[in-house]
């Protein structure tokens, strides 16, 4: 039993065994030793009681938001009006170029190509060719869920797995798009957090924003701002730049219905404009590994925090802190560092409707 985490019912199985045994030479049992078989009935009757003390403390920490896992936090997010966001298969177009073979054919739904030999992707329609050398489109789909199908890009080359005289060619017209694996219970735990009173379509802007999140968990932020007469804007960062516009249609689709937002509302939905900044940072630190490890991953840390927020002000300023937590005993930005492409980095306020996104650069130095 972890002590450090909260828990309904407390229990010592030591503490239980000791009690039985009391118990039982109260009422009259003998003195019993290790191999008794007295002694082996009692620590099993001891271990069906530690047993049912652990199964209703874990039924009962399972309702609740904090320590509930997989469907168990599922059946607590559906309470609230908040699911989990699925799995997604990651869909393609390709351009297929036929021979001229005199004979017309049917490459039926279902048929599967690859372009590496391990993901294959699905046509989704009947492919119809006629005979004569052409070119047509037609749109595949993965054949598993998850990210990994976002892999295929326009130009790469796919063969049937099982091959077709009256095929010439497959090549990837649009790159895979789509593709998402289902939402982890951290993110999913988070986002239910936030969802708090989402079933009641009053359209306060968090409510907007929380819905927003809920289309895609390629959205890395939503901003929801009054646009005046009754228009509501709605600002969206990514975490890639594949399939935005599909993301951005979808939101907008999510947040119309009447059921959801305020009968006088108009929902616009937009990318948020990024802000770019460099930082050429220079530090002093001793050069063991563990203290290069920790300044990188203050720099990941720093790059989240800075990027993901839309309206969030520029600070260079803990970026600097940051790297003096990580070990680093002098740092500083080289001249090439810049905010919105000119000045010099330094805390700068930024519109509710934008969000800054850069690179940074890390250069040790001796002496």
């Amino acid at each position: 039993m972890d002590n450090t985490e909260t828990h309904y019912l407390t229990y010592d199985p030591d503490a239980i065994w000791d009690e039985m045994i009391t118990n039982y030479v109260m009422a009259g049992g003998d003195i019993l030793y290790p191999g008794d078989e007295k002694e082996m009935l009692l620590r099993s009757v001891q271990a069906d009681i530690v047993q049912i003390y652990a199964a209703v403390d874990n039924a009962l920490r399972m309702q609740t938001r904090r320590y509930a896992v997989g469907d168990y936090l599922d059946l607590y997010g559906e309470a609230r009006s908040c699911e989990r966001i699925k799995a997604q298969n990651a869909t393609a177009k390709v351009t297929i170029k036929t021979n001229a073979t005199g004979k017309a054919g049917t490459l039926p739904a279902g048929t599967s190509m690859t372009a590496d030999g391990e993901l294959f992707y699905l046509l989704i329609e009947d492919f119809e060719y006629s005979g004569y050398a052409e070119t047509q489109t037609a749109e595949v789909v993965a054949d598993r869920e998850g990210a990994e199908g976002n892999g295929l890009v326009k130009g790469q080359e796919l063969t049937l797995a099982a091959t077709n005289s009256a095929i010439n060619s497959i090549v990837c017209a649009e790159s895979a798009s789509g593709g998402r694996d289902e939402e982890e219970d951290e993110a999913y735990r988070e986002r239910i957090g936030q969802a708090g009173l989402s079933a009641i379509t009053t359209g306060p802007e968090k409510q907007y924003e929380e819905k927003a999140l809920e289309v895609s968990s390629e959205i890395k932020d939503a901003k929801a701002l009054n646009g005046g007469g009754g228009i509501v804007n709605i600002y969206l960062t990514f975490l890639n730049d594949t399939g935005k516009a599909a993301i951005i249609q979808s939101v907008s689709d999510a947040l119309s219905p009447g059921d959801v937002r305020p009968l006088n509302d108009h929902v616009m939905v937009y990318e948020s404009e990024k802000i770019p900044y460099t930082i050429d940072l220079n530090y002093v630190s001793d050069g063991r590994s563990e203290t290069e490890a920790a300044i990188k991953s203050a720099v990941s840390e720093y790059q989240t925090w800075q990027d993901k927020e839309i309206g969030r002000a520029f600070n260079p300023d803990k970026l600097l802190a940051l790297i003096y937590q990580a070990g680093a005993t002098r740092a500083f930005f080289g001249s090439s560092s810049s905010f919105n492409g000119t000045g010099k980095p330094e805390y700068t306020e930024i519109a509710e409707n934008k969000n800054c996104q850069g690179t940074i650069t890390l250069s040790r130095i001796t002496g």
